[in-house]
């Protein structure tokens, strides 16, 4: 029996349950079959060192789902890379496996018109180049910065009210990237001096709370989405992203 199966049968109920709600039975019926396998080929990877300590040597794995078909490739990219959904599945397979887990550990979704297989995994700390990834912006929608647009190409991008922030004996304590100007309009009064930062992490970008007074979320698709003041993880942002900090906003382009 395979160690996994009582916490693979956890995570398959909850990722059926969200398939079907989002998709359909039919589409989550296929879904969750892929879902499945792919934990149960990763399960494969684990190796046993010494004394019997159980580790995932590969810190980064790459998931390519393969159709010729343009609507399921998007559907993959939704059910999957949504959230970071299949990261998260499989990291909590390994730890439930009581397996150490590489430090800065991702799954990268991908998608491919063709392939040998209905998916394709590849594991380590250098993966085949992939696409190269589009270059992204974002673009002031209500408030007054001191630019239109920014483009993101720094791993952190901060945002705030002022361009710096000290501590109590007058250091700099934060540099903002992007500045929203004090006092310019009542948008920029519900940005904090020190709201929120953009993160580019595996070539994902996203946006993090940092502990703002009117909060931050993003809409998109026509649904909000909050973006909890401190957690780590964030949001994932998509183009078209609209980015809320207080009443400010920006929209997140890529490509």
């Amino acid at each position: 029996m395979s160690i996994f199966s009582e916490i693979e049968k956890t995570i398959e109920r909850g990722f059926r349950h969200w398939t079907e709600r989002v998709f359909g039975p039919a589409d989550a019926d296929q879904l969750t079959l892929t879902h499945r396998a792919i934990l149960a080929e990763i399960e494969t990877r684990i190796q046993t060192a010494a004394r019997g300590r159980r580790v995932f040597p590969y810190p980064r794995i790459a998931v390519t789902l393969v159709s010729a078909d343009a609507d399921r490739r998007a559907l993959y990219r939704t059910a999957f890379g949504e959230g970071g959904r299949l990261e998260s599945d499989v990291r909590e397979v390994l730890e439930g496996s009581r397996c150490e887990v590489p430090r800065g550990f991702s799954v990268e979704v991908r998608t491919a018109e063709s392939g040998p297989r209905a998916f394709e995994i590849e594991y380590g700390a250098e993966l085949r180049a992939s696409e190269p990834a589009a270059p992204a912006r974002v673009v002031i929608v209500r408030g007054k910065a001191e630019r239109a647009e920014y483009a993101l190409e720094k791993p952190r991008t901060n945002i705030g009210r002022t361009a710096e922030l000290t501590d109590a004996g007058q250091r700099v304590a934060r540099r903002n990237d992007i500045v929203f100007e004090e006092g310019a309009d009542e948008a920029n009064a519900t940005v904090s001096r020190g709201h929120a930062h953009i993160r580019l992490e595996a070539g994902e970008y996203r946006i993090r709370d940092d502990g703002s007074e009117y909060g931050t979320r993003v809409f998109r698709a026509g649904r909000s989405i909050e973006v909890p003041a401190g957690n780590r993880r964030g949001e994932k942002l998509r183009p078209d992203d609209e980015i809320y900090l207080g009443r400010a906003c920006m929209r997140f382009e890529r490509g």
